[in-house]
């Protein structure tokens, strides 16, 4: 239950525009002691959930596995469908978040096909209330994360970001960054197979258009200075993955308005389908991206209408993709909708009696009164 209550609890907490926490805010110490695997100082990151998340190399390989070769000949389809040969890869994407066994098959639908050796991360932060965070971008200052295969170092691309941003901008804070789950869950599936791949973890608090048009403009601007000094190209040498599930539906997430029997399982998905093509697929525009946020959130107070987790990290994260893939290559990516699922949908990964009993298992139930949507989404330069 451990795992249970984190989930949900983290959910509500990131509910709120985070404007004044109720309690003082967690301790590093604090923090640490929450962790499944702790940090090595500051020079490595640990891991937030080891329930829902693989952590060795062995479950991992396991996992990894039985994910593609579920997926195998939907794979196949997508590169035929998007015209990709194998070794090219996504400039960006969406991937959920959830935890391994129930989403792994959504996972590697974006995560097989990002093929550049640095990726941006742009993730949710669920407990910024906690802090009393908003309209600031959250880095860290670890000099590598935890990973299966070995430890993914942060890409000195980070420090050049932080160096170009106004203060006022973001926090660099290692407890914020350790008390979420919403990119470590994507490290296995990025590194398996690019062991060295290095990684730049960034995190969205609450905010508003405004304020994401704003620092979109500012972080964009820094990526494109890095990019063109190095002669990078997205999709090539860099890429930006941002991370969300999709709609948490039932009375634990204070979130059915259709009921809880099949029909209204059927009636919520079909409505997360439309807010992925309505907003995800084909070009990406600002009016799409702001169009998305005022159907999730409340403009006014940025209080939630749909209880989708990337309600500020997709926006954000994406118009930060579109932003630079104009300034580098003279046109707006082009999106996908690879796959979507949710924690009902489909056969859980099948994984050895071994994996079970190092740990890895759910950190949630799942039934028609508590499920997540999970979508995967890609962006090709048209």
């Amino acid at each position: 239950m451990r795992g249970f209550t984190i989930a949900v609890a983290a959910l509500l907490l990131g509910v709120a525009a985070g404007a004044g926490a109720d309690v003082e805010a967690p301790t590093r110490a604090e923090v640490e002691a929450s962790m499944g695997l702790a940090s090595d100082g500051d020079r490595v990151r640990g891991q937030m959930d080891t329930v829902g998340f693989v952590v060795h190399r062995a479950e991992a390989e396991e996992v990894v596995a039985a994910a593609v070769a579920l997926e195998a000949d939907a794979l196949s389809r997508q590169d035929r469908v998007l015209g990709m040969p194998p070794t090219d890869g996504f400039v960006g994407g969406v991937c959920p978040h959830d935890d391994h066994l129930y989403a792994g098959g959504v996972y590697v639908h974006l995560t097989e096909r990002i093929t550049a050796p640095r990726v941006i991360l742009v993730g949710v932060f669920h407990a910024a209330r906690l802090w009393g965070l908003r309209d600031r971008l959250v880095f860290d200052s670890f000099a590598s994360w935890h990973g299966p295969w070995g430890d993914l170092l942060v890409d000195p691309l980070r420090d050049q970001i932080i160096d170009a941003l106004p203060v006022d901008a973001y926090v660099v804070d290692n407890a914020m960054q350790s008390r979420e789950h919403s990119l470590e869950a994507l490290l296995p599936f990025l590194q398996h197979n690019q062991p060295q791949r290095s990684i730049v973890p960034i995190l969205v608090p609450p905010m508003g258009w405004r304020r994401i048009e704003e620092l979109s403009d500012q972080l964009a601007a820094a990526v494109t200075s890095v990019m063109k000094r190095n002669n990078w190209e997205l999709g090539r040498d860099l890429a930006i993955v941002v991370s969300s599930d999709a709609v948490h539906y039932g009375p634990d997430f204070d979130h059915a308005p259709f009921g809880t029997d099949i029909t209204a399982y059927q009636r919520a998905v079909s409505r997360d389908r439309r807010l992925a093509a309505s907003y995800l697929e084909g070009t990406l525009t600002p009016a799409k991206l702001h169009g998305l946020l005022d159907t999730l959130v409340e403009p006014d107070d940025l209080s939630y209408r749909l209880p989708w987790c990337g309600r500020f990290s997709v926006p954000f994260g994406l118009e930060v993709l579109r932003k630079v893939a104009l300034e580098t290559a003279g046109a707006a990516p082009k999106g996908a909708l690879l796959k979507y699922g949710t924690s009902l949908d489909g056969p859980e990964l099948p994984v050895s009696a071994d994996a079970r009993k190092r740990g890895l298992g759910y950190t949630a139930p799942s039934n028609l009164h508590h499920w997540v949507g999970y979508i995967a989404v890609g962006f090709l330069m048209p």
